[in-house]
């Protein structure tokens, strides 16, 4: 009867060691899963916000560029964190000019558009909207 008693016993304790072991297994997978795909966001939320600020230098540099000369009116490239990743077009109309500034970081793109009035008399630049487009 003690023989018998004992196998059951070790019997039971593979079964619940195979178990617990699979378990741990699971919950350490399913960790590593989620810590792959948590930086994965992380570093396509960085590229996100590198386009958005590079294509904002691009329309800031285009502002300094207007404040020196109110009728400039020059497309043109801008290197941010690589060669030529911003590309900042201008149009103006009778006292009023659109800047569009296109970004483009690790294949984020982000493209803003920003409206300004230009004095004619003083030269004053006054922004008036800056939006993100849609791509």
């Amino acid at each position: 009867m003690r023989i018998n008693n004992r196998k059951k016993k070790g019997v039971a304790a593979i079964i619940t060691t195979i178990t617990l072991g699979s378990l741990i297994f699971v919950i350490s997978l399913a960790t590593t899963i989620i810590a792959f795909y948590a930086n994965q966001n992380a570093a396509s939320n960085r590229n996100s916000l590198k386009s958005y600020y590079a294509a904002y230098s691009g329309i800031q540099d285009t502002l300094l560029k207007l404040e020196r000369n109110k009728d400039y009116s020059t497309d043109f490239n801008l290197t941010i964190y690589d060669t030529d990743d911003v590309t900042v077009s201008i149009s103006s109309d009778s006292g009023q000019a659109t800047i569009t500034a296109t970004s483009t970081v690790s294949s984020v793109t982000k493209k803003l558009q920003s409206v300004v009035d230009i004095d004619t008399t003083t030269g004053l630049i006054t922004p008036t909207s800056t939006t993100e487009l849609t791509l």
